[in-house]
């Protein structure tokens, strides 16, 4: 069983692979990628820009540099959430991806996480950030670090909250 950290894992934190360590590199553009687990579509990537390297160990490493929109599906091809960010890295190995810049996160109840960095871990469907992050939806918002929360946001939990607002209906 391999346990990934989400702090620790140097090789994850290090988002400037060393050049010298990878094997390949090609870059793609206009680029739609469909992930799927036993034939049911689970994510949809979509970027204007992907870069795929594989290292020396023969991770697929994925960048999208210039941007991208990720969409996860339920087991019925709902669509569950939507994440838009201007810059992704997924590890392949780690089955991590970390997300940076204008990160917009949405749910299909319309819940909205603001950010500025999001580290996702798909295989405990779980998502981290030790940034900033405002979680937004018709009963308020609040703001903080310290998000642990699932793909979908039906479960989160914030910590060191620096702000929050409720909306009351009068």
């Amino acid at each position: 069983m391999l346990l990934v950290s989400c702090v620790e894992n140097p090789e994850i934190l290090d988002l400037n692979f060393y050049q010298e360590e990878l094997q390949s590199t090609e870059t793609a553009t206009g680029v739609t990628l469909n992930f799927s687990d036993l034939g049911r579509s689970k994510l949809l990537l979509k970027a204007p820009k992907l870069i795929k390297t594989v290292d020396l160990n023969d991770q697929l490493i994925m960048e999208c540099p210039d941007g991208l929109e990720l969409i996860f599906y339920d087991s019925l091809k709902n669509i569950e959430s939507v994440l838009i960010a201007d810059y992704g890295k997924l590890f392949s190995e780690f089955q991590f991806f970390i997300v940076r810049e204008n990160v917009v996160f949405n749910n299909y109840k319309l819940d909205t996480l603001y950010a500025e960095e999001l580290e996702i871990d798909f295989i405990k469907d779980s998502v981290y950030s030790e940034k900033l992050v405002t979680f937004s939806n018709s009963e308020g918002r609040i703001t903080g670090n310290k998000l642990i929360a699932n793909s979908n946001f039906t479960f989160f939990k914030l910590s060191n909250v620096s702000q929050s607002h409720i909306n009351y209906n009068l």
